[in-house]
């Protein structure tokens, strides 16, 4: 599990705080949706989990986060990145290899993994999200949409507990944003973790968080069941977000709050 207990943040230079008494429970087999208008603290959040607050960025950190129960603080971020997979908002930062392919075996490679091994890591993940084809490119000759998948892939290959993806659906189609849906959902069956960063609320609707949290100011907002909270149609909008049609569709004609389409009818047949 990771805990985060009472986490404040602030970074060098800066007189706010972009995190304000985060107190949060991350756990294996869930999704945690977080979501939040734009400078909430959702990108600094995700770099608490992996130790790259307060390692990597420097500033004013107070509170505990805690990985199966070592503090962030004491251990070094090689040793956090064996528990915590990070997906960054822009890939590009993110590549160094010649291929693809090569970038997708270095993670593993480089925790220990035999090459054989992770080369069948690659490739599996790469089918997955539909960059099979671009194995042999140099990654920064990619798409923008390409490289995110790419980032998200590379991560995956790791196969660490936890994985963190910051606005994973940016610039995909909807054959990619269904195709992210079943490898997060299959992340949650053989019991990892998955804490994912989206304003997509149409796509964290489909995907079905077990739970969710809206930040605003650096400050949790709401937290709760992922249905519960995406639903909330008053937090959402106070927080400067749109809830998903579905829930205000529902909301409109007096029915109670539905996330999907094939909820909302059937909720219009039982009437």
């Amino acid at each position: 599990m990771i805990e985060l207990r009472d986490v404040w943040f602030r970074y060098e230079g800066s007189e706010d705080y972009a995190l304000r008494g985060i107190s949060l429970e991350v756990r294996r087999g869930e999704i945690l949706a977080v979501l939040g208008p734009n400078a909430a603290g959702k990108s600094t959040l995700l770099r608490t989990l992996n130790g790259l607050i307060p390692h990597f960025y420097s500033g004013k950190m107070k509170g505990v986060v805690l990985v199966d129960g070592v503090d962030t603080k004491s251990a070094p971020i090689s040793e956090l990145a064996k528990k915590v997979g990070l997906v960054f908002q822009n890939p590009e930062r993110m590549f160094f290899s010649q291929t693809l392919l090569d970038e997708l075996m270095f993670g593993p490679i480089n925790l220990g993994v035999d090459p054989e091994e992770a080369k069948k890591r690659a490739l599996s993940v790469a089918k997955q999200l539909h960059i099979d084809h671009l194995l042999n490119r140099p990654p920064w000759t990619l798409s923008g949409g390409e490289m995110k998948r790419a980032s998200v892939a590379a991560v995956l290959t790791m196969e660490t507990p936890y994985v963190a993806l910051d606005e994973p659906t940016q610039g995909q189609d909807a054959r990619t944003k269904e195709a992210l849906i079943e490898v997060v959902s299959e992340l949650r069956s053989k019991g990892r973790a998955v804490i994912v960063v989206s304003h997509d609320v149409e796509w964290l609707a489909d995907l079905s968080p077990d739970s969710a949290v809206v930040l605003d100011g650096g400050k949790v907002a709401i937290v709760g069941r992922g249905e519960e909270v995406l639903a909330d149609v008053d937090v959402m909008r106070r927080c400067s977000l749109s809830p998903p049609i579905c829930v205000q569709v529902a909301r409109m004609v007096g029915l109670p709050p539905k996330l999907t389409p094939s909820g909302l009818l059937a909720s219009v047949l039982e009437r």
